[in-house]
C-alpha cells in the first residue's frame, strides 16, 4: 500500500554435568535497551534520513512499527521496508514488505504491522530498508538493502509466551547443548547420548578435515505430539542451522549421525545433493547405524540396496543423480537415489582418498543452472580424471555384495 501524505511540518572432550538455563544465542542486551537504542538510531543516505524507529511493545500477535522519514531531494522517492519477526528457538518467522512514497523535501511518519506467532527470550525483529527496483513488466523487486539490523526483543520481555528454560533442562558437553524433559528416557540416557554424539562429532570432523568449535543444540522430545505442539513441525526429527530436534523414547531413536553430518559439512561447502546427502548417508553407515532404515531399505547396506534396486529395474544413471539439487522429494526417487549417492561417495572416498573428496565438496556448487552444472562436471573431471558417467562402470563393479 502506498501513502503520500506529509506531516504538518512539511506541509574439550570432558563432559560438563551441569543443568543450565536455556542459552540465549549470544543475546545479552535487555529488550528495553534495544528499543531505546532503536529510538536513537539515525539512518542516512544521500537522499533520505530515517530516525525514531519504534517497535511498540513486542508481544505475541500483531505489533506496530513506526519511523520518521525525511526526503532530502527534489523528487518523490519510493522507500521499501522489510520486517521479519523471528520468535527464536524454532524458525517459523513472519516476514512482510511495505512500500512508501515520500514527497520531495518532505518529512513524514511511516507505519507498518508485524506479527509474532510466539515470543521466546531469543526473539528478534530484523529491519531492512531498501530502494525498490522495477523489473521488466512493472514488477517491483527488492534492491540491496542500504540498512539491515536485527534487534533482540525477547530478552527480559514479560510478554514471552514460550520459554524453553521453563520446559527443558540442559546438559552441556564439549560440542553439544542437550535439552531434555525431566524424568524422560533422554534424561536417563544422557551420559551415553553425549558420549555417542561427541564421538560422532570428532569422527565426522576428521573425515571432513574441519575444525568446528561452535556447539550444536540438540533437543529431545518424549513423543511426536509434544514436539509438534511446541515446534509446529510434524515427524520425529528435524534439523536447521545448528539445531537438531528429535523424538527420543523406547520406540523411537533416530539415526544420530545424518543431520550432524549436514551441520558439520556445511563448514566445508554446499555441493550437489549427490555429495551432500550421499555423504550423510555414507557417514551413518560408516558409524554403524542402519543408514537406510527410513529410506526404503531397512537392514541393507547402501551397496546391497543399489544391487537390489538394479535387479528390480530401478536404477538412476549417476550422471543424473549428479545434477540433482535435492534428494528427498518424490521426483528424485529418494529410495533409489539415496543409496546410490551414498554408495558412489563410498567408492570415491575409498578409491581416491579423502582429500580429493574434500576438494570436490568445497568446490562443487549445488545448482541446477546449466552453466554451473557444466562447470561442476569439469571440476569433477579435474579432480577425479573422469566424469561421473565415465566412473559409473567401475563403481558398479566395485559394489560390496555377495556375488551369486
Amino acid at each position: 500500500m502506498f501513502s503520500t501524505s506529509c506531516s504538518s511540518a512539511c506541509a574439550s572432550g570432558l563432559f560438563i554435568f551441569l543443568l543450565l538455563p536455556m542459552a540465549s544465542a549470544g543475546q545479552t542486551r535487555d529488550y528495553s535497551a534495544e528499543l531505546a537504542a532503536a529510538q536513537q538510531e539515525v539512518i542516512q543516505t544521500d537522499s533520505l534520513i530515517i530516525r525514531k524507529l519504534d517497535f511498540g511493545e513486542p508481544h505475541p500477535g500483531k505489533n506496530r512499527f513506526t519511523a520518521l522519514v525525511k526526503n532530502k531531494t527534489d523528487k518523490t522517492l519510493t522507500l521499501g521496508l522489510d520486517l521479519r519477526a523471528e520468535p527464536g528457538v524454532w524458525p517459523y518467522g513472519w516476514q512482510v514488505q511495505f512500500l512508501f512514497l515520500v514527497l520531495r523535501q518532505c518529512e513524514k511518519p511511516i507505519e507498518a504491522e508485524y506479527e509474532f506467532r510466539h515470543l521466546t527470550p531469543e526473539a528478534t525483529l530484523r529491519v531492512r530498508f531498501f530502494f525498490p527496483e522495477v523489473a521488466a513488466g512493472g514488477v517491483t523487486q527488492f534492491g540491496d538493502p542500504f540498512f539491515q539490523k536485527k534487534y533482540s526483543v525477547g530478552v527480559g520481555n514479560r510478554a514471552v509466551d514460550y520459554d524453553p528454560s521453563q520446559r527443558f533442562q540442559e546438559f552441556a558437553s564439549q560440542h553439544f547443548h542437550i535439552y531434555f524433559f525431566p524424568d524422560s528416557l533422554a534424561a536417563r540416557d544422557l551420559t551415553s547420548i553425549a558420549a555417542q554424539r561427541e564421538s560422532a562429532f570428532r569422527k565426522i570432523s576428521e573425515l571432513l578435515g574441519v575444525n568446528d568449535p561452535e556447539p550444536v543444540r540438540l533437543f529431545f522430545f518424549p513423543d511426536s505430539e509434544t514436539k509438534t505442539r511446541d515446534t509446529g513441525r510434524t515427524g520425529d526429527g528435524w534439523a536447521f542451522d545448528r539445531t537438531i530436534v528429535e523424538v527420543y523414547n523406547e520406540q523411537t531413536k533416530l539415526d544420530p549421525y545424518h543431520e550432524l553430518t549436514h551441520i558439520l559439512a556445511g563448514r566445508l561447502g554446499d555441493p550437489p545433493a549427490l555429495f551432500n546427502e550421499g555423504f550423510a548417508v555414507y557417514v551413518s553407515e560408516f558409524m554403524g547405524a542402519d543408514a537406510l532404515k527410513s529410506l526404503g531399505s531397512a537392514g541393507k547396506k547402501v551397496d546391497e540396496a543399489v544391487v537390489a534396486h538394479r535387479k528390480e529395474g530401478k536404477f538412476i544413471p549417476i550422471e543424473k543423480v549428479f545434477t540433482c539439487t535435492d534428494i528427498g522429494p518424490d521426483e528424485s526417487q529418494p529410495f533409489v537415489s539415496y543409496p546410490e549417492a551414498a554408495s558412489f561417495v563410498r567408492f570415491l572416498i575409498e578409491k581416491y582418498q579423502l582429500e580429493k573428496f574434500r576438494q570436490a565438496y568445497r568446490t562443487l556448487e549445488n545448482s541446477d543452472d546449466p552453466a554451473k552444472v557444466r562447470k561442476n562436471e569439469q571440476t569433477f573431471r579435474t579432480i577425479y580424471g573422469k566424469l561421473p558417467s565415465e566412473l559409473e562402470p567401475e563403481w558398479l563393479s566395485a559394489l560390496r555384495v555377495a556375488r551369486e
